[in-house]
Parts: structure tokens; sequence; C-alpha cells
């Protein structure tokens, strides 16, 4: 019998994504999805010749591994700033070897709203699995399940997060420590000295008065910070002002979080609109990554200085 994958395949509502998200993570792998309606049927109630036959009606559910699902637990643990003491549980659930998956749910299950947040973005971090699994049905005869390798989930993250810009001396959190603890995070390859002379400058700023550093801060929650960046409007006569990015700092555990080019793409908008003509990188405190990818972002380089026009 022919049938019009197009026209039978089930819509990929909600409940049915999270159906088939179920059948993903279940390691028994003893079900199968029906492809006209989008519900779960145990493999041992369906004739051979039906399951993931040409033409058949049911298929196995997409490919997922452990790898994958601890890799969208690693990316949700990274937006998480508040509470401390449930970061930290995170945190120490994802050193776990055995048992990571449960230990990560028992300890968000203490936070509700926390709890429901992740669900969310797990929702979101799959539905393109499951998407390109049901593309591959259609187009392929359903002959094999899809096999994608994971996508970078990089997007997914830096629609959890907002990135605000506030004078630096107005934050609602403190910046003093802020500075202090994310100082601690240091890059092996800056000399000590070194980065402890630009953080006493960047500090010096932040408290001779006035209103001239600002602080862009990368947060999940609207108040806590995941990475912060200081700049400052800077000019002389006769010139266009520039923008002057003095560092973007943040915790050992959300380096990796892949939100710098975000944050800086925030600042340089901001500058934009107040006739900025250059945006200005200088000086050690910055993520190693920002100098190996800043030729691809537009910058240039002249000395130790990053610019680009804006």
């Amino acid at each position: 019998m022919d049938i019009d994958y197009n026209n039978c395949m089930f819509q990929l509502t909600d409940a049915s994504l999270e159906r088939i998200i179920f059948a993903m993570e279940d390691q028994s792998k003893t079900t199968l999805i029906n492809l006209e309606t989008g519900d779960l049927i145990e493999a041992d109630l369906v004739p051979p010749d039906e399951r993931d036959a040409f033409n058949g009606n049911y298929a196995s559910p997409p490919m997922w591994d452990s790898r994958q699902g601890f890799s969208v637990l690693e990316a949700f643990s990274a937006t998480v700033t508040s509470p401390p003491e449930l970061k930290v549980a995170l945190n120490a659930a994802l050193r776990r070897g055995k048992g990571v998956f449960k230990a990560f749910r028992a300890a968000l299950s203490s936070d509700d709203a926390l709890f429901q947040r992740f669900q969310e973005f797990k929702l979101r971090a799959m539905r393109p699995f499951v998407e390109a699994w049901m593309n591959a049905q259609r187009e392929g005869g359903r002959l094999a399940a899809f096999k994608g390798e994971p996508e970078d989930i990089g997007d997914l993250i830096a629609s959890e997060i907002d990135t605000l810009i506030v004078q630096a001396q107005a934050a609602e959190f403190d910046v003093d420590s802020c500075i202090s603890e994310y100082a601690e995070s240091s890059d092996e390859f800056v000399p000590h000295s070194l980065r402890a002379w630009f953080l006493a400058q960047l500090e010096h700023s932040l408290h001779r008065g006035g209103t001239g550093l600002l602080l862009a801060f990368a947060t999940a929650d609207g108040t806590n910070p995941l990475m912060v960046g200081f700049f400052s409007m800077q000019s002389v006569d006769g010139a266009l002002p520039i923008c002057l990015v003095h560092g973007i700092l943040s915790r050992e555990d959300n380096k990796g979080l892949g939100i710098e080019w975000q944050m800086l793409d925030t600042i340089a908008a901001y500058c934009q609109n107040l006739e900025a003509s250059q945006l200005v990188l200088e000086g050690p405190l910055f993520p190693a990554s920002i100098a190996q990818e800043a030729e691809e972002h537009g910058f240039r380089i002249a000395g130790s200085t990053l610019f680009r026009a804006l």
C-alpha cells in the first residue's frame, strides 16, 4: 500500500513532542511511534512487517544517547545563577559518574520554577532532533531512523540569556564582589601581575565617581550576572567618540557559554546609538576566544588593541 507521508504523518504538537522525547530517553528501547497519530506503542504489539519497513506505519524514535542528554544538562546548568546553593548542587550532579541524570533532576526538584524552566529548555533543545527525524521519515521512506549528530545548542543558550546595560555604580548586584570573584577565574596565559594591574584600574574607574563606567551583564533571570563587561565612551577634541571595552569577566563555571559576542554586539549597538565611531577592546581582561575569533567578527588588530568600525 502506498502512503502519502506528507499528508498522513502526525503534526508535532507539544503533547506529541513530549511523548516522543519520553521514547527517546527510554533506555529499554522497546517503544515505537505511530507515524499517523504520534502515539507510542510497545514494539511487541506491532507486526514485524510494520516495524521500520518501507510504507510501514511505525518507526523507532529518533536516536538519542547519554552524551547528547548530558550536553543539555550542562548547557542548562550554565544559565543558572540563583539560588547559589542550587547552582552548587547542579554542578555537583554533573560531576557524578553513574546516576548523573537522576541526581540532576533531584537537585532541580527543590525549585519548582527552575524545574519548569528546565523542562521547557529541554523541549526546545530536543525539538530540532525530532523535526529532522520526521523529515527523514518523509524523505527516506522511513528505512532508517534519523541518526544526526547533536547540533550546537549555543543558539538555544543565547535565547535563554539577556544582555542588559546599566551604569556600573547603579547595578543591583555587588560589582566589587563580582570583580573579585571573577578575577579568580584567571587566564593561565596572562601573568598574574598584569591581570591584577588591569583589575585595579577597573576598580579605580568604578569608585572614582561620575557615571563614566558602564556595565553590560548577561543574565538568565534579569538580576544575577552570568558574565559582565565593562566599557566607557571616550572622546578627544575634533574626533568622533569611541566605545572602549575594558574587559569581559565571568566565573570559571560559566566559561564556554559562547555569549561573549552576544554581549559585545549589545555593547556595540548601545554605543552606536551614542554615535561612537569605533568599538575598541584593550587589555588582558577578555576570554581567550575573543582574540582567537576577533577577525571573524570584523575586528582589526593594532598592537594589543582590537577595533571595529561601528
